[in-house]
């Protein structure tokens, strides 16, 4: 796995998404405004049809964010991802 930092990561934090544009930013600021801070973030699309994964693209460079797997296709099950 490519994750941002050379460290062992301690907790996975996942966010699976189907078009939730306008609330990611909330949910996404959420987890990285905690204060506990050794964790990687994984955003998960599932072929959203909103702007959701040109919000999730917004959080690419961002240090805890180690992957961002958007579906090409509706899997109906965001956690077969």
């Amino acid at each position: 796995m490519n994750y941002k930092t050379e460290e062992a990561i301690s907790v996975s934090v996942i966010v699976p998404n189907y078009n939730y544009a306008c609330y990611l930013p909330e949910r996404i600021a959420s987890i990285l405004n905690q204060t506990y801070s050794d964790f990687e973030l994984i955003l998960l699309d599932d072929a959203s049809t909103d702007n959701s994964v040109s919000v999730l693209e917004e959080y690419r460079n961002n240090s805890h964010v180690s992957h961002i797997v958007v579906n090409e296709q509706n899997t109906g099950i965001p956690f077969q991802q």
